[in-house]
């Protein structure tokens, strides 16, 4: 997935209700981090994909997003 796709899933608005419970907590956490703190981003983004890479399950429930 590109950065560009990362950033749009932390940025926006998406509904997550066909994602796993552990994707939806992740992805909700980065969410607010970001929207407290907009200069995390990067570091944000760093996090998703490593989490991605480590749950194969959490990059499938973002594809679908």
């Amino acid at each position: 997935m590109n950065e560009s796709r990362l950033k749009a899933l932390i940025t926006g608005t998406d509904d997550l209700s066909g994602a796993s419970l552990a994707s939806r907590i992740f992805l909700n956490r980065l969410r607010i981090e970001v929207r407290h703190k907009p200069a995390s981003l990067p570091d944000k983004l760093a996090e998703l994909a490593a989490f991605m890479a480590k749950n194969p399950f959490a990059a499938e429930d973002f594809a679908r997003l």
